[in-house]
């Protein structure tokens, strides 16, 4: 049985997503024996293998693959996402960013939020799982004002490799994501007083009402 105390689940949109706003955060969690398990809604033979090879760089405990076109994202999917989450039970889930520009990402945000208030609700499911944290990572667009930096200078290096495992999208692109992500997590350190981080904002997912594992707290500290 996973830890439900020290697991992350990383949700994206398409392959590379994964390495450009959370590779480093995911190997300094994976480096110290905290699961992660990703998840991708879209993909093909060429695109699945280098996820794969990436996911393999990264430490990632398990990986959850689709077959689907890159802009097939819809609604359709809350029941592929609940069953993920239901296998992997995380404790906090990183996906994408409500600031970001890309229709497929934040369609992706919001698959994600109506998975995880369903997969909470015991009156669905006996093995119901409460994800406690949402970070939302960085990919093409800014967060404007992040809450958490991951100080990823250890792993800088690790993460380009497995970016890199991307050829088709990393030549397509004319190496675009690497110079982005170069410059994106200098930045980021530099605002975090360390050489390289990854910065998230961070939301509560909603569960309210008597249907819901650990709704209450005895105190607020």
């Amino acid at each position: 049985m996973p830890d439900e105390t020290k697991s992350i689940l990383v949700i994206s949109a398409h392959p590379d997503d994964e390495c450009i706003g959370a590779g480093g955060t995911i190997l300094a969690h994976t480096t110290h024996n905290i699961p992660v398990d990703v998840m991708c809604l879209t993909g093909n033979d060429t695109r699945n293998n280098e996820l794969q090879n990436a996911c393999s760089r990264l430490g990632v405990r398990s990986l959850f693959l689709s077959e689907r076109d890159d802009f097939d994202i819809g609604m359709d999917l809350v029941n592929e996402v609940i069953g993920a989450i239901l296998k992997s039970r995380p404790f906090l889930i990183i996906t994408h960013s409500e600031e970001d520009y890309n229709h497929n990402h934040r369609a992706t945000l919001e698959i994600v939020r109506r998975a995880i208030e369903w997969a909470s609700h015991t009156t669905l499911f006996d093995n119901a799982h409460r994800v406690e944290r949402v970070l939302h990572m960085e990919i093409n667009t800014p967060i404007s004002r992040p809450h958490v930096f991951v100080n990823i200078t250890p792993f800088y290096k690790s993460a380009v490799a497995a970016l890199k495992e991307h050829e088709s999208q990393i030549s397509k692109a004319n190496d675009y994501y690497l110079r982005l992500y170069d410059t994106r997590t200098a930045l980021r350190g530099v605002q975090s007083a360390c050489e390289r981080a990854e910065a998230f904002s961070v939301t509560l997912p909603e569960h309210s009402g008597p249907f819901y594992p650990k709704n209450n707290v005895m105190t607020l500290f």
